[in-house]
């Protein structure tokens, strides 16, 4: 059985040409000819190189790629490739002086549940609940904010998209059929229903499930960076997926791991976006004690063992869910989180009928939008767009309305997000 990973390689200029080229092929032509490559080990034909910032990034003097500024060398590159075994992941790592690191590359899947059977509320409730009516009277309705819907694709003929990217070859922005990101845009409109929506089709269908790869995720956030520093200003990214098996992962503590290593490369390029100035949000995932996913792993669902990797980043807003009447959804995951024992951050409403695409728009999936909404609702108010990724996290989560009691709870996080008590406290 094949396994397959990330590899983390020293910069060379060949490397740096087919990042800005965008092309898996001249990478892997060229690492074939360059390096010592055996009938092992399968360089990917359709993820083309990325670059790894290792500081501060900025834009480059051609403004179509990133690099890291004062940083203490050149930036490394992700590629990603299939072995045979793990023998070969070795070999291919002690035969080649410019691999740097490799990582593992777990399948990734979307954060819809269908437990328990039937709505909670509707659209309408949601709103109420929100607190969105000061908010919106000042103007804040997510205008001049992009909203980057990372999923498995947007219906455009139900929801307005002005832009996108996919790893897919063929999909284009707002071509997909009704299903997960359709509901997920709809849900972030419900706040911000003048934001500009956009597509990062992702995710993509493998029979019943829609599945991807982490670098998969590492190249739709350099290309989501890569439009941010291209053309400044508000940026909310929207992640309503998770790793639920870490069997697919290296075990804690090992090099190679991801759900609790701040070293892998898609945990630091999640860091590098939000030190862009994009606000990054993750749904916590389905792993709950009460009524988890069938896909979570054993061991994987509950306190402590349920929100990984960049779902429980310290750097990201990391949503739980409950219903409209605040009660937790019970597949809603808990914390602490692998990266940041503060995980979830905050709690957003689900499981209500809203988008039509499902019974109900439900799971950390629906949560997390309907949190982003409420951020990308203020950042298009007047002082929204001076404040950082972590200013804006604090606002939202120091007025957020506490169901249990004081201080942060593995359930909740920091309380259920409070749109109108966030506005009140801007500066």
């Amino acid at each position: 059985m094949t396994v397959r990973k990330m590899v983390v390689l020293r910069s060379h200029e060949w490397l740096g040409e087919a990042f800005q080229a965008k092309s898996a092929a001249m990478a892997k032509t060229e690492i074939e000819n360059r390096m010592n490559v055996s009938g092992g080990v399968q360089i990917s034909d359709d993820l083309p190189p990325v670059r790894l910032p290792q500081g501060k990034v900025r834009a480059t003097p051609a403004g179509d790629a990133y690099e890291s500024a004062n940083a203490p060398g050149p930036d490394p590159y992700v590629v990603a490739a299939e072995f045979e075994d793990e023998a070969a992941v070795d070999d291919f790592d002690q035969t080649n002086a410019d691999v740097q690191a490799i990582f593992t590359d777990p399948e990734i899947g979307l954060c819809q549940a269908v437990n328990p059977q039937g709505p909670i509320g509707a659209t309408a409730d949601v709103e109420t609940k929100l607190g969105l009516s000061a908010l919106h009277a000042a103007g804040g309705d997510g205008h001049g904010v992009k909203v980057m819907v990372v999923d498995n694709g947007i219906d455009g003929s139900q929801i307005n998209v002005v832009g996108g990217f996919s790893p897919a070859p063929g999909v284009f922005p707002g071509s997909a059929s009704p299903h997960h990101g359709t509901m997920v845009a709809y849900d972030a409109r419900i706040a911000a229903p003048q934001a500009m929506i956009y597509d990062y089709a992702l995710l993509q269908s493998t029979g019943a499930l829609w599945v991807g790869f982490l670098s998969d995720a590492v190249r739709a956030f350099s290309e989501m960076m890569i439009d941010h520093l291209q053309v400044p200003g508000p940026m909310v990214a929207i992640n309503s997926w998770a790793m639920y098996n870490r069997s697919q992962d290296a075990p804690a503590g090992n090099p190679q791991n991801y759900h609790s290593n701040p070293a892998h490369p898609f945990n630091q390029i999640t860091g590098a976006l939000v030190g862009t100035g994009v606000d990054v949000l993750f749904a916590a995932g389905n792993c709950g004690a009460q009524c988890p996913d069938g896909r979570c792993g054993a061991g994987d669902s509950g306190p402590g063992n349920s929100i990984h990797g960049a779902n429980s980043h310290p750097e990201v807003m990391s949503v739980a869910a409950v219903t409209i009447h605040d009660d937790r959804l019970c597949y809603s995951s808990q914390g602490p989180g692998s990266l940041n024992p503060e995980a979830p951050d905050i709690s957003g409403f689900s499981h209500f009928a809203g988008s039509g695409v499902f019974p109900q728009d439900s799971g950390t999936s629906a949560a997390c939008p309907v949190v982003a909404g409420v951020l990308a609702a203020l950042r298009s108010t007047t002082s929204g767009p001076s404040l950082s990724p972590a200013d804006l996290k604090s606002l939202v989560t120091q007025n957020a309305r506490s169901v249990h009691g004081t201080g942060w709870s593995p359930d909740f996080g920091w309380g259920i997000v409070d749109a109108d008590a966030a506005f009140n406290a801007m500066p």
